[in-house]
């Protein structure tokens, strides 16, 4: 029972170091065989001799147990056992029992081999040379001066102290290695069942990722779905009522429904950054362009609160850069929207200028939204980037957002290669300062903000149709009838003809009879949904005759659904909240020429 305990305790502890096992095994073997050798000696008639290196030995061990199981210094208890035992009791032994032509050789051999397995660090190396050293000299005494070696009595002895010497090392070695195969076998079934366990923990995030992902594309959808109705009928009020009071109604209901969708897309971006799905897609933009579609979306937000909303900038900036426009302007609108969300009086200041690189056709673009809000305290900087902290809670708990925010700017600004910092004085504001390296496309300056301004128009302009195609038809096909009340209406003054249907089967049907320049259909339908209908029209005699465009016109706004759409063999892809505008350059992309189009703007 006892010998048991001290090997589960000591020598299967799958807990211990490789290392200290084999020290513990080779420990606890001497401890028992040391009283194993006094018997042999007895027999042999030198256990006199014998008898005080073993009983030191027996305290060494006993020492460098207590060392490496109870104190933990294994280090240590290997160099004292190899100390003692090799430069000293076995050369002690040496003399008094046969020199070489005895066991003893062999005993300072593997006693020597244990100190390299059992002793780590440059200690291992000291002793290897001081048991060369040691060895050496025992060697060089017997040869120069023989009479010091005690000889066994007679050649009968010598082999007998032989033999058994190497069958104990033998037992020794086979049973360290026995049980060292044994504690390895151990080792590598539970690295075995560990790696299944993993495997199969791995199978289950892999479930747990899909079934996240079709739960945020199903949400998109959902919230989309709505979002794309108030929108489109928004439009068309914006559109068609010539009553001051009535067009502020619907801008505010503009706003409102933007909001709603930063949010969406906020969870949705963030969830595509932790899948390690973001992207940065960079392409050439005009730095004005992306600069005023900051300007104009919250300059009436910080209007509204009373806010001074200005923008300096260095005109001497090339007017046209390469990057990821979508998310520069990302970016920007979250830490405008930030500024304005926590200042209440006083105001914003958006400072835009550049910086020279090594290479000539780049410049690091420097962006600072500065504010005089309430600011952020030392404590509150160090969680400022952390995903849905709110800082100061109790203090900002009316102020809208979900705390998604700055921890996607940061994911963004790092996916770019770029860099942000912060500083804030609590009470008196702060300013975050984005830098982004950006290739130059043309050095023409981009010149003072207001003056391009001034020069291009900051009012929007009615709604003025693109084309008009009285011959063209479409089927727009969706289940929410209030869907495809809106492609009706955002389509109406092209005087395109437009059919719907309800559903795929409603598509088939309508399409085996009828002739249509393009269709656009939804995704996500119940009984048959897009890309079922799809492969279903691509089947028909029609098809195979006409080749009709069909665009995808969907809620599932997640990363990568476009390629998956364009792969499944739609023509083309738009997202739902659609605008007019989009979705007016997406059928003249697709119309015939020959059905008489005349473009109007």
């Amino acid at each position: 029972m006892l010998i048991r305990k001290i090997f589960k305790k000591y020598i299967l502890n799958t807990e211990l170091e490789v290392s200290h096992r084999l020290m513990n095994i080779i420990l606890v073997a001497g401890l028992f065989f040391l009283p194993v050798c006094l018997i042999f000696d007895i027999i042999l008639g030198s256990a006199f001799e014998s008898a005080l290196p073993l009983a030191l030995l027996f305290i060494t061990y006993s020492i460098s147990f207590y060392l490496a199981n109870i104190k933990h210094r294994t280090n240590l208890a290997g160099m004292i056992m190899n100390v003692v035992a090799t430069d000293l009791i076995i050369p002690y032994l040496y003399f008094m029992d046969g020199g070489r032509n005895s066991s003893m050789p062999s005993w300072f051999i593997i006693s020597a081999l244990f100190g390299w397995l059992l002793v780590k660090g440059w200690q291992c190396v000291l002793l290897y040379i001081i048991n060369i050293i040691v060895m050496a000299g025992v060697f060089a005494v017997e040869y120069y001066h023989p009479e010091c070696v005690t000889k066994l009595p007679d050649a009968g002895s010598e082999y007998f102290d032989m033999a058994c010497g190497l069958y104990l090392i033998i037992l020794l070695i086979g049973m360290i290695f026995k049980f060292q195969n044994r504690l390895y076998e151990k080792k590598r079934k539970e690295l075995e069942e560990k790696e299944k366990e993993l495997t199969e923990a791995n199978k289950r995030l892999e479930q747990l990722s899909e079934t996240k992902s079709m739960f945020l594309a199903s949400m998109s959808h959902e919230i989309r779905t709505p979002i794309n109705s108030i929108i489109g009928m928004n439009e068309m009020v914006l559109r068609e009522s010539k009553d001051d009071n009535i067009k502020g109604y619907a801008e505010n209901t503009e706003l409102a429904c933007a909001t709603l969708l930063s949010l969406v897309n906020d969870i949705l971006d963030f969830s595509k950054i932790e899948a390690g799905l973001m992207e940065i897609i960079p392409e050439e933009y005009e730095l004005f362009s992306l600069l005023n579609d900051c300007y104009t979306l919250l300059e009436m937000r910080a209007k509204d609160k009373g806010l001074r909303f200005e923008m300096i900038n260095d005109p001497d900036i090339p007017s046209r850069l390469y990057g990821d426009e979508i998310r520069i302007r990302q970016i920007l609108i979250n830490l405008l929207t930030n500024a304005v969300k926590y200042t209440e009086k006083g105001s914003i200041t958006m400072r835009v200028s550049s910086e020279a690189c090594p290479s000539e056709d780049m410049i690091i673009l420097s962006l600072c939204v500065a504010d005089t809000g309430q600011g952020i305290s030392e404590e509150g900087q160090k969680h400022l980037f952390d995903s849905y902290a709110r800082i100061d809670e109790r203090k900002n708990r009316n102020i809208e957002g979900t705390g998604l925010g700055l921890a996607i700017t940061k994911q963004l600004v790092d996916l770019m290669n770029a860099t942000i910092a912060v500083e804030s004085t609590p009470g008196k504001g702060s300013a975050f300062t984005v830098r982004i390296p950006q290739k130059i496309i043309a050095k023409e300056p981009l010149g003072a903000f207001y003056e391009n301004r001034k020069k291009k128009g900051s009012q929007i302009e009615g709604h003025r149709v693109s084309f008009t195609a009285e011959k063209a038809r479409i089927l727009a096909v969706d289940d929410v009838k209030m869907n495809l009340k809106v492609i009706t209406m955002l389509l109406k003054d092209t005087k395109i003809q437009i059919d719907t249907a309800l559903s795929g089967p409603e598509c088939l049907d309508k399409y085996e009879k009828e002739h249509y320049d393009i269709l656009l259909l939804d995704h996500m339908m119940p009984e048959m949904d897009g890309i079922e209908t799809l492969q279903r029209l691509k089947e028909t005699a029609r098809y195979e005759k006409e080749h009709t465009p069909v665009i995808v016109l969907t809620a599932n706004a997640m990363l990568g659904a476009e390629k998956i759409y364009l792969e499944t063999g739609f023509d083309d892809y738009l997202t739902k909240p659609v605008k007019g505008a989009d979705l007016e350059a997406m059928i003249l992309k697709y119309l015939p020429e020959n059905i008489g189009v005349t473009r109007t703007g």
